[in-house]
């Protein structure tokens, strides 16, 4: 691929409805301080973290942005709050 971020930005204006349709389901469930920005470094994040099934084509990102769910995101609240607090605890280990 020529230019992957470049291809995820046009991907994300042109899956801007489907951005928003899962957003507004977020916060009916609940995560109604979840910003459009923080949805979308979420979306790509978990989109790179498919190494073998990494979408190529823009229905495959709409079909795994859609696949997304609250469970995904606080799954990956709760492991950068472990990798943090790690680190934290680390730093002060050594001290």
């Amino acid at each position: 691929m020529p230019d992957e971020r470049n291809d995820m930005e046009k991907w994300r204006i042109t899956i801007e409805p489907f951005l928003r349709s899962k957003l507004n389901e977020f916060h009916l469930l609940g995560l109604n301080h979840l910003k459009m920005d923080e949805f979308w470094q979420f979306v790509k994040e978990s989109l790179e973290k498919k190494k073998t099934d990494k979408p190529e084509r823009i229905h495959e990102v709409v079909a795994a942005v859609m696949a997304l769910t609250v469970n995904d995101y606080m799954n990956k609240l709760r492991v950068d709050m472990f990798k943090n607090s790690s680190t934290d605890l680390d730093q002060s280990l050594f001290k």
